[in-house]
């Protein structure tokens, strides 16, 4: 029976136009609650020589925001929006390697040779010639020298029409100061040498001087946009958006609850809802408002799904010890409040007691002192690194995202955090 006059086919079509727990969004309709954001990178773009810094926490969006961003600014078919991820190991030069690349069809790339193509200087202005391609395997040389990085980029400009848009994502993996230090020059003299050529910078940061250091003199070069955590109106949206062509309902008591979970972070919201939609289809019971069955269904899923990474710092953290229940109990406190830090005296009695007597564990409680040393070993590398302490036993998540997965895996568990606490 499922949901009344919704096949499979068009639940998928809904799912796919609105949630994309696995992917980033693409189109800047669909980017809910990143309109000042989107307004602002606009704008950066709009300004002569201006390239954009755009960073925050791991998960907030920064990729999803980049890339609506950078089609948003570019021509209809998108062929002039670049867009380089940096691996672990990513250099200075393969990401110029790899922004040339992105203009030479797939056939010339693997019918170049090892050696790749030439570029140089031809012409007193800077235009560049590229010398006859051989018929061997291979694909663009990456460049070892600014001079060459700058070739690269004027063929770009060369095949592209209109402003040229390049995103290099990920790029707080860079760890080479050098390497750095050849982007800082990029970024102050691209403007002067290419024009309309733009460099959007991507990247997990508490603020900008964590990417360029002390190379901070391009400062007055780029337009820094922190993303912040998503408000929980926009969070429902997500959800609305998905369940209004469906002629489904989810309460506003599981909506409240997803917010909570979510902490912000759209990848949960995206992930729990879709889950939600396919425990609703699969109910053998025509239904189209969500009940409990649905959500706690949907939780179990969303689990089981969810990054990969998140759930090997959660089970590091506590899966390596006997105490893995003492060691849940003290992260699901820390995770039991709004409050990013918290100090230890309003963890234990604000949330480890009510926390441990709702799971109905033998034995009695922790102490407040063996909780300390509990949330002290979650410091440690053999445990995730998955706290840090700031001192007079205050506490916080390394990655508030981690903090999200943690809501995720108590509720899963039949225990509700950040409850109103008038209750």
């Amino acid at each position: 029976m499922a949901i009344p006059g919704v096949s499979e086919a068009r639940l998928v079509e809904v799912l796919t136009a609105h949630l994309s727990p696995s992917q980033e969004i693409k189109d800047p309709d669909r980017l809910v609650g990143r309109d000042k954001y989107l307004t602002q990178v606009r704008r950066a773009l709009l300004s002569p020589g201006r390239h954009v810094f755009i960073y925050g926490e791991r998960g907030i969006g920064k990729t999803s925001l980049a890339i609506s961003a950078g089609r948003l600014a570019t021509l209809e078919d998108h062929k002039n929006f670049i867009y380089v991820p940096c691996g672990e190991h990513t250099t200075f030069f393969e990401v110029i390697d790899a922004i040339g690349g992105s203009v030479v069809s797939l056939k010339e790339r693997v019918g170049a040779p090892k050696g790749g193509f030439t570029f140089g200087v031809s012409a007193p202005v800077g235009g560049v010639s590229m010398a006859k391609m051989p018929s061997l395997p291979g694909g663009l040389a990456v460049p070892s020298t600014m001079s060459e990085a700058f070739d690269i980029l004027r063929y770009v400009r060369s095949k592209l029409t209109g402003q040229i848009i390049i995103t290099v994502d990920e790029f707080d993996r860079l760890q080479s100061r050098e390497d750095k230090r050849f982007f800082a020059e990029l970024l102050k003299n691209v403007s002067s040498i290419i024009d309309d050529m733009r460099i959007v910078i991507c990247g997990i940061g508490a603020n900008v001087d964590e990417f360029l250091g002390e190379h901070l003199s391009t400062g007055r070069m780029f337009e820094p946009v922190e993303v912040d955590k998503l408000s929980h109106d926009s969070l429902w949206k997500i959800l609305s958006d998905a369940t209004g062509p469906l002629g489904v309902t989810i309460p506003t008591g599981f909506l409240l609850r997803i917010g909570i979970i979510s902490d912000g972070f759209p990848h949960f919201v995206h992930l729990i809802g879709e889950c939600l939609l396919y425990a609703m289809h699969d109910d053998p019971s025509s239904v189209n408002i969500c009940n409990r069955g649905h959500f706690d269904k949907a939780l179990k899923e969303s689990l089981q799904k969810a990054e990969p990474s998140l759930r090997r710092i959660y089970q590091m953290a506590t899966e390596k010890s006997k105490n893995k229940l003492d060691y849940e109990d003290a992260l699901w406190s820390l995770a039991d409040r709004s409050a990013t830090r918290r100090q230890l005296k309003d963890i234990y009695d604000s949330s480890y007691k009510r926390i441990w007597t709702s799971r109905s564990r033998e034995g009695s409680p922790l102490t407040r002192e063996i909780l300390n040393q509990r949330l002290l070993t979650l410091r440690k590398d053999s445990h995730a690194n998955i706290l840090v302490g700031h001192g007079s036993g205050w506490f916080s998540f390394r990655e508030n995202v981690v903090r999200g997965y943690v809501r995720l895996k108590a509720e899963s568990d039949g225990v509700e955090l950040v409850p109103d606490p008038t209750n």
